[in-house]
C-alpha cells in the first residue's frame, strides 16, 4: 500500500452543512464509519466497552505510547457565510382522528419544534491524509454523501469528493498548529487518539484542533517509512 501526503476535498451543495468547529468531524472518523459494517457484526459497543479496530487505509503516527492515524480534522474552504435554519414539526391537526386520546403539542411524540439550527455556508470542506490515495477515495465516493448534522433535512450534501497529491503531509500539524486532536500533557480534551471519537476506552488528555503545539508533543514516531514527512511539517 503506497502512503502519500493527501489532501481530500468535500464538494458541497451550498444549502449549509452544521459545523462545531469545536467538535469538527475528523477523517478517519468517516473512514471507519463507512467501512464499519464491512468489518463488525452484531450490535455497536457502548460507550465504555473496548471498541473494534478498523483497518483503514491511513499511515499511522505514535506519541508516548498513543497512536491514531494520519488524518485530519475537516476545515471549511472558500467564502464562508453563518446562517440561522429553524428545524420546524408541527402536529398535522388534520390527521387527528387516527390519534387516541388528546395529543399533547408541549411534550411527547406529538410536541411541536421550532430549533434553531446554525449553518455554515462554504462551497467545500477539505482535509489532509497519509493515506492510499485510490482507496480513500473509492471509500469517500461511494459511502460518504452528507457531513454534518441534520443530514434529514438535506443540509451537508456531498455533491462531490476529490484526493490530490500534496507536496507536504498536514494530517497531523502545520504551521505548528493542530490539524486533530493529539496526545498532549495537561490537555483541554479528553478523548480517544483515533475513531469512535465518542467512546472512552483509552481516551487521554489531548489538544484542541488548531492548538499552537510547537515543542508539546514528545516522543512522535513514525509506524510506516512513508509517515517520516509529517515529522517534519508545521
Amino acid at each position: 500500500m503506497s502512503m502519500k501526503p493527501l489532501k481530500i476535498i468535500f464538494e458541497l451543495d451550498g444549502s449549509g452543512i452544521s459545523y462545531d468547529q469545536s467538535e469538527p468531524t475528523h477523517l478517519d472518523a468517516l473512514l471507519a464509519w463507512a467501512l464499519a459494517p464491512f468489518y463488525c457484526k452484531g450490535e455497536p459497543p457502548t460507550r465504555d466497552e473496548v471498541p473494534f479496530e478498523i483497518p483503514l487505509p491511513l499511515g499511522r503516527w505514535n506519541i508516548d505510547g498513543h497512536w491514531g492515524w494520519n488524518a485530519s480534522a475537516l476545515f471549511p474552504e472558500g467564502p464562508q457565510f453563518d446562517a440561522m435554519f429553524f428545524w420546524r414539526k408541527r402536529f398535522r391537526q388534520t390527521r387527528a382522528e387516527l390519534t387516541r386520546g388528546s395529543p399533547n403539542t408541549a411534550s411527547g411524540i406529538y410536541r411541536d419544534y421550532n430549533m434553531p439550527l446554525p449553518l455554515l455556508l462554504a462551497p467545500r470542506m477539505v482535509c489532509w491524509a497519509l493515506g492510499d490515495r485510490g482507496r480513500v477515495e473509492q471509500i469517500l465516493r461511494k459511502q460518504i454523501k452528507y457531513l454534518g448534522k441534520k443530514r434529514s433535512q438535506g443540509h451537508g450534501s456531498v455533491v462531490a469528493v476529490r484526493c490530490e497529491w500534496c507536496e507536504e503531509d498536514f494530517s497531523i500539524s502545520r504551521n505548528s498548529r493542530a490539524m486533530r486532536w493529539l496526545p498532549v500533557k495537561k490537555g483541554s480534551r479528553i478523548v480517544r487518539t483515533r475513531p469512535p471519537y465518542w467512546n472512552c476506552v483509552g481516551a487521554t488528555e489531548c489538544c484542541e484542533v488548531g492548538e499552537f503545539i510547537h515543542d508539546q508533543i514528545g516522543g512522535l514516531q513514525p509506524s510506516c517509512p512513508a509517515f517520516e514527512n509529517s515529522s517534519q511539517t508545521g
